[in-house]
């Protein structure tokens, strides 16, 4: 199999097409395998992200620090592609809120550990609504779920939201590597929706 051509990523991302079971699931296949840090995973949608990147993390609790990042990441990313004043928040399960309603989110796999207690790989998800369904006479009939277009930002597709979210994932990447986690930790803090703000209805 040949990686695809599609997207301008960092070079850093080496990109390859989806197979049975969808972006994630193969890059947890390709991660087993020994597939190399940086590998990335797309369905090729232009309508919807979705997306999955094999890493090899350096501590134990990779997972939560990724899940943090990789949010972060995506609120940047939209925040670069979008108009002024959109409230991009993050709730406690993994979930990216657009003005109120869910819009996408994260999931990340690790690997089994390895001798010296590390995870032996990690695998994180992106996934993000953004053309949403073309054929729905009523996109608003949903409150709480959303996509980037319902939100105001036009015919953006998940090709650029996938070129926007790799260069803010590896800055985010690269910052948390060098400073600790807690820039990282604050700026999710900061987008975290507490349970008393509730989301759309």
């Amino acid at each position: 199999m040949d990686p695809t051509d599609s997207p301008t990523l960092p070079p850093i991302f080496q990109p390859w097409p989806a197979e049975a079971g969808g972006p994630f699931a193969t890059a947890c296949r390709f991660a087993a395998e020994g597939a190399a840090p940086g590998t990335l995973v797309h369905s090729g949608r232009r309508d919807r992200l979705d997306v999955a990147v094999v890493l090899v993390p350096d501590r134990p609790d990779a997972g939560d620090g990724l899940a943090a990042v990789t949010l972060v990441a995506l609120a940047d990313a939209l925040e670069a592609l979008g108009p002024p004043n959109q409230s991009i928040r993050f709730d406690g399960a993994g979930r990216l809120l657009l003005n109120g309603a869910v819009a996408g989110g994260v999931t990340v796999a690790l690997g089994p550990g390895a001798e010296d207690g590390l995870p032996a790989w990690a695998v994180v998800g992106a996934e993000l609504e953004v053309l949403g369904d073309p054929d729905d006479p009523d996109p608003g009939r949903h409150p709480d779920r959303t996509a980037l277009r319902e939100e105001g930002f036009g015919d953006t597709d998940a090709v650029a939201v996938l070129e926007s979210f790799t260069r803010h994932f590896l800055t985010w990447i690269d910052r948390w590597m060098d400073a600790g986690f807690e820039p990282v930790r604050r700026v999710w803090e900061q987008r975290l929706v507490r349970k008393a703000e509730g989301t759309r209805s």
